[in-house]
């Protein structure tokens, strides 16, 4: 009976080393004897994956970030120069309406030439304010810009040319 008693005490023992067996993978969920050195190393090369994964995104995203903001800022300065460019022309035109008022008709067809420059100065004068009000790209602007200036310019000799008269 001895025998018996003992036997089932080492079947007892037995099942219960066996329950502490485990085949989980995850260090911290193993069982007593179930520590898996291949298994842990594995866990940590996932973990530095992950991480070198995110650290490699939020890179990304930051470069991004710089470069839109760099992008940003010449359009902001390009958009400057534009507004700075349009006013320049408006002051001209202000200039030009200014001398062609001062400017006093010899005959008719002086006086039909300054009314007519006149008018265009009126309308160049509109052109720019539209232009700097409108919501065009800025490549638009400015090829709108270099047209109004060289028309600026053809009415500037004009002007000129009438007053020396």
């Amino acid at each position: 009976m001895t025998i018996i008693i003992r036997i089932f005490g080492a079947l007892i023992i037995l099942l219960n080393l066996g329950a502490c067996v485990s085949t989980e993978t995850d260090p911290r969920k193993g069982g007593l004897f179930s520590y898996n050195p291949t298994a842990y190393e594995k866990r940590i090369e996932q973990r530095k994956a992950s991480l070198s994964q995110t650290e490699a995104v939020t890179e990304q995203a930051k470069h991004e970030q710089r470069q839109l903001e760099a992008s940003k800022q010449e359009k902001q300065s390009r958009q400057e120069v534009l507004k700075q460019e349009l006013t320049t022309l408006y002051a001209k035109s202000g200039k030009l309406q200014n001398q062609l008022d001062q400017a006093k008709a010899a005959n008719a067809a002086q006086e039909k030439e300054l009314k007519r420059l006149k008018n265009e100065v009126a309308d160049l004068q509109s052109n720019t304010i539209k232009t700097n009000n409108s919501s065009a790209s800025d490549s638009a602007k400015q090829a709108e810009i270099d047209r109004l200036q060289k028309r600026m310019d053809k009415l500037l000799k004009e002007a000129e040319a009438l007053s020396a008269l």
